[in-house]
């Protein structure tokens, strides 16, 4: 999944593409699904795949054809709060977007992630997802969408941040301020996840940003400045992610244990159960090649 803070790159030709084509199937045709949240700037499609090379979804009243037209119809109506018009063809809503997409996720990681990518490039506001979460169907999916709305949070930069911030929580460890300030004698860092009291700071190293040797180096910098400052710093790699999450979570513990960090003993060992499961069976994370 990419969010990006500028128009994806096959916006436009996106747009170019939809009006001739969605505009006389129906007056009541609207774009919906994968097709709106990549117009609205979130690309939830497979790795390498581009979105104008894809059929696209579109809402449409019963009874209107679509042999021949290269688009996936679905026939659900689309109430008039939920549509909107940018730059010639109707849309769905980011918040309809948003709920519509975190829905059918394959896990609260996921759905997570997906209602994090509209919250962070300023779509939708969460009191939008608290709508769209209400006036969905009941069912499991329900349950996930509401526990990822819970774990939302407009502040992170990327799926991978937002999965770790997931199995922190799921793991019933103390929740994490996102985007943590900490201040050192190099300037003001803001760590992907912290606990201020404890001093602990969790920092996700993705492959993307984090790989070269300056990027390294300016980590090991950044880090050294944090520890100068009395913070610990808990690195977390893709591998680590997708491999041993346990052994990520089990060192969290540990050092916030170890900073002061307490809880009953009933929470206590309801953490560790929950790391022996993830030892036994590490959650899916989906879609490494965009972490």
């Amino acid at each position: 999944m990419t969010v990006c803070a500028e128009p994806l790159p096959d916006r436009s030709l996106l747009l170019r593409t939809l009006v001739p084509v969605v505009g006389p199937l129906s007056p009541d045709a609207v774009v919906r699904d994968l097709t709106a949240a990549y117009l609205w700037g979130v690309d939830l499609y497979p790795a390498d795949t581009r979105a104008t090379r894809v059929r696209a979804h579109v809402g449409l009243p019963r009874g209107v054809r679509t042999s021949g037209v290269p688009v996936i119809a679905h026939r659900s109506p689309v109430p008039a709060a939920d549509r909107t018009v940018v730059e010639g063809p109707r849309l769905t809503t980011p918040g309809r977007t948003a709920g519509r997409r975190g829905r059918p996720a394959p896990s609260v990681f996921t759905a997570t992630a997906r209602l994090d990518a509209f919250l962070s490039r300023g779509l939708v506001a969460r009191a939008d997802l608290v709508r769209a979460a209400h006036r969905s169907p009941p069912g499991r999916r329900l349950r996930q969408l509401r526990t990822a709305l819970r774990y939302s949070c407009g502040l992170s930069q990327s799926p991978a941040e937002s999965w770790t911030r997931v199995l922190v929580l799921e793991a019933f460890l103390p929740p994490p301020v996102a985007q943590c300030p900490v201040r050192t004698d190099r300037g003001l860092f803001h760590a992907d996840l912290g606990w201020p009291d404890q001093r602990v700071a969790l920092e996700y190293d993705s492959l993307l940003f984090h790989s070269s040797p300056r990027a390294r180096a300016r980590d090991r910098d950044r880090y050294a400045a944090m520890r100068s400052r009395g913070w610990e710093v808990v690195p977390v790699s893709v591998y680590d992610l997708q491999c041993r999450p346990h052994r990520v979570l089990r060192r969290l513990l540990d050092t916030l244990l170890r900073r002061g960090w307490s809880c009953p003993p009933e929470r206590l060992a309801r953490i560790r159960g929950r790391l022996r499961s993830y030892e036994k069976d590490p959650p899916r994370l989906l879609d490494p090649g965009r972490i």
